[in-house]
């Protein structure tokens, strides 16, 4: 008796985990082909992306909290190498002084965004000081690139709705951290 019940239950667990398979393979196959695009945008655009991100697996490579003097540069190095393409999100406080650096990653073709002006829990300071730190950043990352940054990386995930003081920039939080 005692044989026929285990082995009814691991039936049903077989059972269960094939279903389980079979759902969460669907829901992956409806996941990739969603687009993250405004609704407004138009057909093209949502070709281009598509075109861009037609692999099964994508994976954004992003780097916070520098540049720094020396593994920035050999860093952008090892990209460029390789033909890989990555966000810096830049500290303000560590851009000054490293304005080339700035310059070569922007010249690479990375993205760059700002990480506030200090590594503060926006959420935690005072709004119009939070602001001020990431307005502060863009003005200097814009007058080296001549691009003003359009995504922004609060230090620590740290953010809330009352931190929407920055004009049109996107909050960009991350799914694994090292």
């Amino acid at each position: 008796m005692k044989i026929r019940w285990k082995l009814a239950c691991l039936l049903a667990v077989i059972v269960l985990d094939i279903v389980f398979a079979g759902a969460l393979f669907y829901n992956y196959s409806e996941a990739k082909n969603t687009l993250f695009l405004p609704a407004d945008a138009g057909g093209e655009a949502k070709e281009e992306v598509r075109e861009q991100f037609s692999g099964s697996k994508q994976i954004a490579l992003t780097f916070d909290d520098g540049p720094h003097s020396v593994y920035t540069p050999l860093l952008l190095d090892g990209l460029r190498k390789r033909g890989v393409h990555a966000t810096f999100f830049l500290l303000g406080e560590n851009v000054k002084g490293k304005e080339a650096i700035v310059k070569q990653m922007q010249e690479d073709g990375h993205l760059i965004g700002n990480h506030g002006y200090s590594h503060v829990q926006m959420s935690r300071e005072e709004v119009a000081n939070a602001c001020e730190q990431i307005e502060e950043n863009n003005r200097q990352i814009e007058a080296i690139t001549g691009v003003r940054p359009q995504y922004l990386r609060p230090p620590y995930g740290s953010w809330n709705e009352e931190l929407e003081c920055t004009t049109n920039m996107t909050v960009v939080l991350w799914d694994v951290d090292t």
